[in-house]
C-alpha cells in the first residue's frame, strides 16, 4: 500500500474503536434480546400453567360442566388435554404436540404452546403472542438506536483520541523534516504522555546527537586531511619546478630534488595508510598466549636507536593473552613517542598488575592538551616542529579499543610523561 492510500493513526485508531465498539453492542443487544425473550416465554408459560391448573378443568371438572373459558384477560386460550380439543376460540388446525413451551407461527400469527403432563394426562395451551411480538419489536428498535447512538459517539471518540495519540508523533515528523545538515542542533522538546512515546523521544534525541557528533568528526577529519595533504602536495610541486627550471643544466639539482620528492612520498603513504587502518570499521584479531617480557625485548632490539638509548625495563616474564601484532604496535607508537619526546632521558617501561607503563623524562604533556593527544592529527604546540602527523596515538587507541584495553597518559611530578597500558592479563 502506497503512503497516500495509507489511513492516519487518528483514522486507523477511529475505525479500530467503531469495529470493537460495534461488535461489543451487537454481542449486547444479542444477547438482551435473547435473554428477554426467554424470560419472558417462560415466565408467561408458567402463568399459562397456573391458570390452568386453577381452573375447573385443571382440577378434573372438565365432562358435562359445559364451555370453561380459560385465558388471561381477554386473551382465551387454546387448550388440548389428550386427543380431545376443549378450547380454541381461533379455530386452529394442525397444532404440534410440544414437550415444554415452543414459539412458532401457526396460520400466520405468533403463538406460544406449553406442552405439560397432569397425572396421566397430556395437556399442551396455546396462546396468541402480540403482547410478546410488540415486546421484542420495541426491543429490537431500542437496541438498533443504542447501536447507532455507540457507533457515532465512538467514531467521535475515536478521532480524538487519535489525533492526541499521533500529535507527539507529528510534531516529531515535522522535527526531522526541518532539520538539515547546516542545523543538527535541535532535539524533540515535547513531552510525551506515554512511557512508549518517552522512549521514542529519548531514542531520536540520542540518534540525532550521533548524527551530529559523527558528522562533527567528518568535517574535522576532512579538515585535517586536506590541512595534512596540501603541505606534502606543495612540497612536491615545488621540486617539481626546481627541476623543470634549473634540472637541465645542474644534476645535481635534479638529485636532491627527487630525493626530497621522494620523502615526501614516503610521508604521504604513511598518512594514507594510518588513516586507512583507522578508518576499518572492524579490525579482525588473533588472539594468542605470549611472553610479555619476550614481546618488549624483541621491540627494543628491532628500534633504530637502540643502542644509543637508555632503556630501563622492569617487565617480568609472564604469559598474557591478546592479540600479539596489535599489541606490539601499540607499543612501538608509545615508545616511539617516549623517544621523540623524551629529550634523550631514559625511557623506562614497567609492569605491575596487569598495566604496561612506558615512561619518558622529557618536558612533559600540557594539562589542557591530555585529554586531546589520543585525537586523530593533533600535535601539541611543542611538536609542530618534530617528525610526526599526529596519527600515532590515534592509532593506539583504537587498538586498545578493539583489544578491550584501556590506554591513558599523565604527567609525572618529577618530571616527563608516562603512558599506560591496562587490563592486560
Amino acid at each position: 500500500m502506497s503512503d497516500r492510500r495509507k489511513f492516519s493513526t487518528a483514522t486507523q485508531v477511529a475505525i479500530y474503536s467503531v469495529v470493537l465498539v460495534v461488535f461489543i453492542l451487537c454481542a449486547s443487544a444479542l444477547f438482551v434480546y435473547a435473554v428477554s425473550e426467554n424470560v419472558f416465554i417462560r415466565n408467561y408459560s408458567a402463568e399459562m400453567r397456573k391458570i390452568f391448573m386453577d381452573s375447573p378443568m385443571g382440577k378434573g371438572f372438565r365432562y358435562g360442566v359445559g364451555r370453561m373459558s380459560i385465558g388471561r384477560g381477554s386473551t382465551e386460550f387454546y387448550v388440548r388435554i389428550d386427543e380431545t380439543v376443549v378450547q380454541n376460540p381461533s379455530e386452529l388446525v394442525a397444532v404440534p404436540d410440544v414437550e415444554g413451551y415452543v414459539r412458532t407461527r401457526i396460520e400466520g400469527s405468533s403463538y406460544l404452546l406449553y406442552g405439560f403432563w397432569n397425572g396421566t394426562e397430556k395437556v399442551v395451551l396455546g396462546a396468541r403472542m402480540d403482547d410478546l411480538d410488540f415486546f421484542l419489536e420495541s426491543l429490537a428498535t431500542t437496541l438498533l438506536l443504542s447501536l447507532l447512538v455507540g457507533v457515532a459517539l465512538s467514531v467521535i471518540g475515536g478521532l480524538l483520541l487519535g489525533n492526541r495519540v499521533s500529535k507527539p508523533i507529528k510534531d516529531t515528523s515535522r522535527l526531522l523534516k526541518e532539520i538539515t545538515m547546516d542545523d543538527l542542533s535541535r532535539r524533540v522538546e515535547s513531552e510525551p504522555k506515554t512511557s512508549e512515546l518517552a522512549e521514542l523521544k529519548e531514542s531520536l534525541n540520542k540518534a540525532l546527537d550521533r548524527i551530529q557528533d559523527g558528522y562533527s568528526r567528518q568535517e574535522q577529519f576532512s579538515s585535517d586531511i586536506a590541512h595534512e595533504i596540501r603541505s606534502p602536495l606543495t612540497s612536491i610541486l615545488g621540486f617539481s619546478r626546481l627541476i623543470k627550471r634549473w634540472g637541465s643544466s645542474d644534476p645535481e639539482v635534479v638529485k636532491e630534488a627527487a630525493e626530497s620528492i621522494s620523502d615526501t612520498a614516503d610521508k604521504m603513504m604513511t598518512i594514507t595508510e594510518s588513516l586507512l587502518f583507522l578508518s576499518q570499521p572492524s579490525i579482525e584479531l588473533n588472539s594468542t598466549t605470549f611472553s610479555i617480557r619476550e614481546l618488549v625485548d624483541e621491540l627494543i632490539s628491532n628500534t633504530n636507536s637502540a643502542k644509543s638509548l637508555n632503556f630501563k625495563i622492569d617487565v617480568p616474564d609472564i604469559d598474557i593473552s591478546s592479540d600479539r601484532v596489535l599489541l606490539k604496535i601499540v607499543l612501538k607508537v608509545l615508545v616511539e613517542n617516549a623517544i621523540k619526546f623524551g629529550k634523550d632521558g631514559p625511557i623506562e617501561i614497567v609492569w605491575s598488575n596487569g598495566v604496561l607503563s612506558v615512561r619518558d623524562y622529557g618536558k612533559g604533556i600540557e594539562k589542557d592538551e591530555i585529554g586531546k593527544i589520543f585525537d586523530r592529527f593533533y600535535r601539541s604546540d611543542s611538536s609542530r616542529g618534530s617528525e610526526g602527523h599526529g596519527l600515532g596515538l590515534s592509532i593506539a587507541s583504537k587498538i586498545c579499543k578493539v583489544l578491550g584495553l584501556s590506554i591513558g597518559a599523565d604527567n609525572c611530578a618529577d618530571g616527563g610523561a608516562v603512558f599506560k597500558v591496562g587490563g592486560l592479563r
